[in-house]
């Protein structure tokens, strides 16, 4: 059961390594940044500091979404101890059957004028 669990947090690891080296080579990214592919995907980095004890936007979500504004939302959130990262599901705009922060909110609209 441990080995089955350190492989999935690898895995894990891994894939996050590969998506921030992509988008690092794609393009630096400043405090909200869009990109928009030739594929239609509205891509959008809101970076924002979700505790008050902490100095600098080191948290950040990464807003995915097509032209039916459907796709998902990967939120990383950093404290002094750990680094938490979470992914949601996006249709239509808002959450597909799962609660967003008023951040994440904020991030899909972002992404959808962009």
């Amino acid at each position: 059961m441990n080995f089955i669990v350190y492989f999935l947090v690898f895995i894990n690891f891994l894939w996050s390594i590969y998506l921030f080296y992509f988008l690092y080579k794609r393009k630096s990214f400043s405090k909200n940044d869009q990109i928009q592919t030739s594929t239609g995907l509205k891509i959008n980095i809101t970076r924002f500091n979700p505790f008050n004890d902490l100095g600098g936007d080191q948290s950040f979500i990464l807003t995915i979404l097509d032209q039916n504004n459907t796709g998902a939302i990967i939120t990383s959130l950093h404290n002094r101890d750990i680094t938490r990262i979470y992914a949601k599901a996006v249709k239509d705009g808002e959450g597909d059957n799962i609660t967003l922060s008023k951040e994440e909110k904020s991030a899909i609209v972002k992404t959808i004028k962009s």
